[in-house]
């Protein structure tokens, strides 16, 4: 859950997330008393055993960099966004509450017994929140393994209508047959631009996202559709969402 701002308290914080047992603070200066912040989220939420500073996201697994603030050095919890409970170590997959939202909207563009495709899986969140509502056949991948057996604990605790294979490949090369998938979601902002030749191979329509300047940008990358802004990154870039057919 995303929780109140924290700059009427100390200022240049902007907010900070709550995941399960732990708090994730976003900075907008690094010049603040961050242990205060942490000492004031916890003894507003009893129930963060940790508090953690963002740092940035990195890699090609997109992962947080973290400083550890307070509390108990834990990064495993389980969360619960739309209904769905989720295994998650904030260390090795990159989650986002912010985003639950458009998750459950990605429920709208899915028909009933469908074959789907989230091929940036991750631990599993638009995959889950998917098969917990409609039935349909999801196949889960990505290149980070760690993800892939979060995604598998998170299965063992939700009643789900749909059914979800766990694969693990490099998306550079998908080990599916050519138009299989009625439709794919490409939720790799930040590199989607070198998987997009691949995944409309193996898809009729795919949801892309992408980080650029504007929807003009995006037009001119991935094609042209109804791109909408789903998220501010930084003064300049913002991630769009559109569904493209290939």
């Amino acid at each position: 859950m995303k929780t109140e701002r924290l700059n009427a308290y100390f200022p240049g914080v902007r907010s900070y997330y709550i995941i399960g047992e732990i708090a994730i603070v976003t900075p907008k200066r690094v010049n603040v008393d961050y242990n205060l912040v942490a000492q004031k989220i916890m003894q507003a939420h009893p129930k963060i055993k940790a508090v953690y500073l963002k740092k940035k996201v990195k890699g090609e697994l997109r992962t947080n960099e973290l400083e550890f603030l307070s509390g108990e050095r834990i990064s495993s919890t389980i969360y619960k966004e739309n209904g769905v409970l989720f295994y998650v170590d904030i260390v090795t997959v990159y989650v986002n509450p912010s985003l639950s939202g458009d998750r459950l909207k990605n429920v709208e563009l899915v028909e009933e017994g469908s074959i789907i495709l989230d091929a940036f899986t991750g631990y599993g969140a638009i995959a889950l929140n998917i098969a917990h509502k409609k039935r349909a056949y999801i196949v889960a991948g990505d290149v980070n393994i760690d993800g892939l057996y979060m995604l598998k604990k998170s299965l063992s605790l939700n009643k789900i209508k749909g059914m979800i294979d766990i694969v693990q490949y490099d998306a550079h090369y998908l080990p599916f047959r050519d138009k299989v998938f009625k439709l794919s979601f490409g939720d790799n902002p930040t590199l989607i631009i070198d998987f997009k030749e691949e995944l409309c191979r193996v898809s009729e329509n795919v949801v892309f996202y992408i980080l650029c300047e504007s929807k003009d940008k995006a037009n001119s990358s991935l094609g042209k559709t109804e791109w909408v802004k789903i998220n501010d990154y930084s003064k300049n870039l913002f991630i769009f969402k559109g569904v493209v057919r290939c």
